[in-house]
């Protein structure tokens, strides 16, 4: 550990530099500015980890209610300037998903300042965040930790809508996979077809009713871009070449292999597949369970009262933060008559 101080001591670090704000919300005049992290505790905890590992880190939380996106780029170069180039690098990770394209570019961008990424899963890093993780040169966890399948889920102007909603529901890549592969086997050969012709046209005529072709034509092009994007993160630290097989297996087993998108893939079974997940000891896991506490899984309003329907809130529902800087996003929700919040906007700022 004294080694490793000393490098950290010796890394020259770069003041914090003022964020690039995108567009803020319409923020309600009469909402209490929303709580968030105590950035004393925070810091403290990001310091356990740092010693337990010798390195530096950043911590990424999104909430069950926000998700990595394009947004979090800017602030993330933010952080990495802010702490300047180093030997040894982690990012504390913990998100349900996002957006499919982001990791790589995460990723591509985290490896300019550092010699050795790493990224420490305390809980939960499902979907685009198991691909973040895939980007690593290794993937630390807890007994907790969950990775999950890649396989994504899209919207698109063109799939249905539910009765009332004005934004089309996502569907999951598996999904229709599945339904076309029914097809497929329902159709069968000349010979052996196990429908009739008027059968099958209704079938598809079913089909195309729910699902416009061309947006069958953009959910296949995500299960395309998926196992690109696993591809782009796993080359980081493998061969290409003399790898290629082993690759190409695991991005396979983590697009197709699974048949929910919430299976929850344990560090042993991570292994199994290929990935390098290896085992925090004792003293890293509570370190980095103590840090994922500190933040709210289901974020409150101020003041923790129950909001009333058409009531806008002010939340605080992701956060980036390290030793030197610290950020999260403030979003803003309207409250619906059945409970659900609809977002209305948000923006990352300091704190």
């Amino acid at each position: 550990m004294a080694k490793s101080r000393q490098q950290r001591k010796q890394t020259k670090r770069q003041p914090p530099a003022a964020p690039v704000q995108p567009t803020q919300p319409s923020q309600p005049a009469h909402a209490a500015k929303a709580p968030t992290v105590d950035k004393a505790k925070v810091k403290t905890a990001i310091e356990s980890v740092e010693q337990a590992r010798g390195s530096r880190v950043i911590s990424y939380y999104t909430s069950d209610v926000a998700r990595i996106s394009e947004a979090a780029v800017i602030p993330l170069y933010d952080q990495l300037t802010a702490i300047g180039k180093t030997k040894k690098l982690d990012l504390f990770l913990y998100t349900r998903g996002g957006d499919t394209e982001v990791p790589w570019r995460m990723v591509s961008l985290i490896r300019e300042f550092c010699d050795e990424f790493g990224v420490l899963v305390p809980h939960r890093a499902s979907s685009s965040g198991t691909l973040l993780a895939m980007g690593a040169d290794e993937i630390v966890m807890t007994p907790l930790s969950v990775l999950g399948p890649i396989d994504p889920s899209r919207t698109h102007p063109l799939l249905p809508r539910s009765q009332g909603s004005a934004e089309a529901e996502p569907i999951s890549v598996q999904d229709m996979r599945h339904a076309m592969q029914f097809i497929r086997e329902a159709a069968g050969t000349e010979k052996e077809m196990p429908y009739t012709p008027e059968a099958m046209a209704q079938i598809f005529t079913a089909l195309f009713d729910k699902l416009h072709p061309l947006a069958i034509g953009a959910i296949e092009q995500s299960y395309a871009l998926a196992k690109l994007i696993g591809h782009r993160c796993l080359e980081t630290h493998m061969d290409a070449s003399e790898d290629e097989a082993k690759i190409e297996a695991i991005v396979n087993r983590l697009c197709d292999e699974y048949k929910s998108h919430q299976y929850q893939i344990g560090r042993a079974e991570a292994r199994g597949i290929g990935l390098n997940a290896v085992d925090a000891p004792d003293d890293l896991a509570t370190a980095m369970v103590d840090l994922l506490k500190l933040y709210p899984t289901q974020p409150q309003p101020a003041g923790g009262q129950s909001p009333k329907p058409g009531q806008k809130i002010a939340l605080n529902i992701a956060w980036l933060n390290s030793t030197v800087l610290n950020m999260h996003v403030e979003g803003v929700f309207t409250i619906e008559s059945d409970g659900k919040m609809t977002p209305g906007g948000d923006r990352w700022a300091t704190y």
